[in-house]
């Protein structure tokens, strides 16, 4: 087992509702044998990144800015999120994500989930 994971050791999966961003997987059930979680670096493109309307029917998840600023919305909220923020969705919430700023924003995410299909992904709109 692997314990010490580089990103260029995760496995980039994307996501068909995830436009001109970049996910990499780092720990979950299939990289590290991960029984709750599920561990992930993203980055959004400048200006032109979206992640559409949807929910995780049996997953919590937390977002933590590492650069960059995007908005996130949750609800019927929209919030900007830049350097340094967590954004704690709870189940079964309605959320996204894009950037319209003319920086990339990386962001960490976590599902309580091990694998993000056992999260119960799905679009909203």
């Amino acid at each position: 087992m692997k314990f010490v994971i580089g990103l260029e050791d995760g496995r980039n999966e994307p996501i068909k509702d995830l436009n001109n961003a970049t996910r990499i997987i780092l720990a979950d059930k299939n990289t590290v044998g991960a029984e709750d979680i599920t561990f992930a670096y993203c980055r959004f493109e400048a200006e032109t990144s979206t992640h559409k309307k949807h929910i995780h029917e049996h997953a919590e998840e937390v977002i933590y800015i590492l650069s960059g600023k995007g908005i996130s919305g949750l609800k019927d909220m929209e919030f900007e999120m830049k350097k340094g923020d967590t954004m704690f969705v709870p189940r079964g919430e309605i959320h996204w994500f894009y950037n319209p700023f003319p920086e990339p924003v990386e962001m960490l995410f976590m599902y309580t989930r091990p694998t993000l299909g056992s999260a119960g992904y799905r679009i909203v709109e």
